[in-house]
């Protein structure tokens, strides 16, 4: 049995409450200097609502309480957040007071009509951290696992003990199982995946180990996608079919992907159906009990209107229900004797069926509240009933069902694009192993500030964090070869980027017909050397860069790509701006299909032929994405997403004499001269706009 991570209760010690203690004041500070920087640069984002209900007031707490119809609340919201709720003309704001998979609850001081619109909630991007500061401030070394978060960034010593493996890792190669033994014999690992390595095949078998050898796991990453890609993966494996149907495996969080069951809400809904159909049934009945008492006000208002003139000097003649008006508010016999009653005795008698009527409608909302806290008091039991829960970084602190939840193994996937903070949080919910999957080869989180202190909390990866150099490290198994890329692009990554010590597989018969098709036929790397003839200059608000020539040629490459029988083809571009122009000339002549984004969302995909364009050329100089130097520059990782995307065929537009010139050491300058070498150099030929 693996030696656990945490000191026991008894023999915790007073040091490492001291170190607990100045690792949450230094994230708290960095947390809060980028909240500062995200509130000067980011704008709110907006969650649109439908079907506004009125739950009525809780008196307790001074609030009136909506319900509104969501499609993504619940991965994008936690339950005591706080935002905005703009509904009609007004705004106000809001808590949030629960969450469902298509559902959220808001509290507000003023009631308003929930059935206006339109209606969004506006919610600040930087909620998260605040919620994540709360999150590390509730950190405590007698609940949570303090040694394994210290030990992942370096202050603390793995255990490693030899194990024998439980399950086949047969079809693995030599690195990929090297990466599972490792995974079980060490309390700390890391997995470095280059592009194409087959990092999911990898952690799905460690995955399958892991659980066969009875240890209960949080699999967490930064994004929904990665863990769809993971599910899918584990799907597959006739290992999981049985877990998946039972409740064994939970996937927290709303995904538009196939989830096989596995989603907390609908094992909830499996396990417990008479909560749900009761709950459908009340809710049914608040609907008709407000309809009703809505009814009857209008009735009133009548019968009011009508007392006044017969109470005057003259009079006046009476109103006369028809028996139909009352139908649902009284019995049919009650409502034909009504309507032959006076006006003052019809209204004492509406008056005692709306608040008949108001007071089933509390009672079924009270009902729906009960059997709502009863299954999310399920759900908080799935959770801990699971063997595997996968779930967002985010919600590792966010989600209620995770308050209490602990595991013997946390494997944080995407790793390298995940902030410390976080990380360190989800390291403490694991009492025994902290495996680490990710490439610092490639891009790292995304920081607003520009404060060296800042990017120290929040801007490094986890690898330079926990392993001084993850290269001859032996808590670091190297996924070596790749399946992804055509060898001649293969090469030149691993060339670049990881110190030739990434291999291709010989299996290149999927690749030749890319390599066949156009544009530039029987070629894999090509560098279209725009040679001074495009002018690179501000996008016209200022924001960003664009290049009209070249966005030009991306698109007709791509169209001809993708007119010739490329089953994918993406263009990529360090600029939000030139990716917008691209989009608008692919969408001009039809090729909507084409994928075209910035290098940071384009991280994670990859496709048949990819048209990489640096933008950047006189008169302005290289721009900070692409102008770093060394090892350690951001620019190296750009580029490495950049062009190891491409299966088949990769294409850089780049004005070569230009970055030799402003960049000789620079790693765009490298980068062209090697592909230059071993690949193809083709002529520029500008092309009417």
């Amino acid at each position: 049995m693996q030696a656990p991570l945490a000191e026991s209760p008894g023999s915790m010690s007073s040091s490492q409450t001291e170190t607990l203690a100045r690792f949450v004041a230094a994230f708290r500070r960095g947390i809060q200097e980028e909240m500062a920087a995200m509130q000067g640069q980011a704008d709110m984002f907006e969650i649109p609502l439908t079907e506004g209900a009125d739950l009525g007031e809780n008196h307790a707490r001074f609030l009136v309480r909506y319900r509104f119809q969501s499609s993504n609340a619940a991965d994008r919201l936690s339950p005591g957040a706080t935002c905005t709720l703009r509904i009609g003309p007004t705004e106000q704001a809001v808590t949030i007071e629960e969450l469902e998979a298509d559902h959220v609850m808001v509290g507000v001081e003023q009631r308003i009509d929930p059935r206006a619109s339109p209606a969004a909630l506006l919610v600040a991007p930087w909620f998260l951290y605040e919620r994540l500061i709360s999150a590390l401030e509730g950190l405590d070394v007698e609940r949570h696992s303090i040694a394994g978060a210290l030990a992942l960034f370096g202050k603390a010593p793995p255990v490693r003990v030899a194990s024998s493996l439980v399950c086949d890792h047969a079809d693995l190669n030599v690195s990929q199982r090297a990466a599972v033994q490792l995974c079980s014999d060490s309390s700390l690992a890391f997995i470095w995946g280059p592009p194409g390595t087959g990092k999911t095949t990898t952690l799905t078998h460690i995955v399958e180990e892991l659980i066969a050898q009875h240890k209960k796991l949080l699999l967490v990453s930064t994004t929904n996608a990665a863990i769809d890609q993971v599910l899918t993966k584990l799907a597959s494996r006739p290992a999981f079919h049985d877990a998946m149907r039972d409740g064994s495996v939970v996937r927290l969080g709303r995904s538009d992907a196939e989830t096989f069951g596995t989603e907390i809400g609908a094992i909830a809904l499996r396990l417990h159906r008479e909560h749900a159909e009761a709950i459908d049934r009340l809710r049914a009945r608040v609907v008709e009990a407000e309809r009703l008492v809505r009814q009857g006000e209008a009735i009133l208002v009548q019968l009011r209107a009508a007392i006044a003139p017969q109470q005057s000097l003259f009079g006046g003649p009476r109103v006369r229900l028809a028996p139909a008006a009352l139908a649902g508010l009284l019995p049919a016999p009650v409502a034909r004797e009504c309507v032959a009653l006076p006006e003052d005795q019809q209204i004492a008698i509406v008056l005692g069926r709306i608040a008949r009527f108001t007071r089933l409608a509390a009672l079924c909302k009270a009902s729906i509240v009960k059997r709502r806290r009863a299954m999310q008091d399920d759900q908080a039991n799935i959770v801990q009933n699971a063997r595997l829960v996968l779930a967002t970084l985010a919600n590792s602190y966010l989600s209620p069902v995770m308050k209490d939840a602990r595991f013997d193994v946390v494997i944080a996937e995407e790793a390298s694009m995940a902030i410390l903070p976080a990380l360190f949080y989800a390291a403490s919910l694991g009492r025994e192993k902290i495996i680490v999957v990710g490439d610092p080869r490639q891009l790292p989180s995304i920081v607003h500030s520009t404060k060296e202190s800042v990017h120290k909390v929040m801007g490094r990866s986890v690898f330079d964090v926990g392993t001084a150099d993850p290269g001859p490290s032996s808590i670091v198994a190297m996924l070596d070869i790749q399946y992804r890329m055509h060898p001649t692009i293969g090469n030149l990554v691993g060339r670049m980027f990881y110190d030739g010590r990434l291999r291709t597989s010989r299996d290149t018969a999927r690749h030749a017909e890319i390599i066949e098709g156009k544009p530039y036929p029987g070629a894999s790397v090509i560098v279209l050397d725009t040679a001074s003839q495009t002018t690179c200059r501000r996008a016209p608000d200022g924001s960003s860069r664009v290049n009209p020539d070249t966005a030009a040629v991306s698109a007709q490459l791509a169209l001809e790509a993708a007119h010739t029988g490329a089953r994918s083809v993406a263009v990529i571009t360090p600029y939000n701006a030139q990716a917008r122009s691209i989009r608008g000339l692919l969408a001009a002549r039809g090729g909507t299909a084409i994928e075209c984004s910035t290098i940071h969302r384009f991280q994670g995909h990859e496709s048949d032929v990819v048209i990489f364009d640096t933008v950047d050329t006189a008169p302005m100089a290289p721009g900070m994405l692409l102008s770093g130097e060394g090892q350690a520059s951001v620019a190296r990782n750009l580029l490495n997403v950049s062009i190891s995307r491409a299966r088949g065929k990769l294409i850089i537009i780049a004005d070569v004499r230009y970055f030799e010139t402003t960049l000789p050491q620079g790693i765009i300058t490298e980068l062209l001269r090697q592909a230059t070498t071993i690949g193809t150099r083709a002529a520029y030929a500008c092309v009417p706009r």
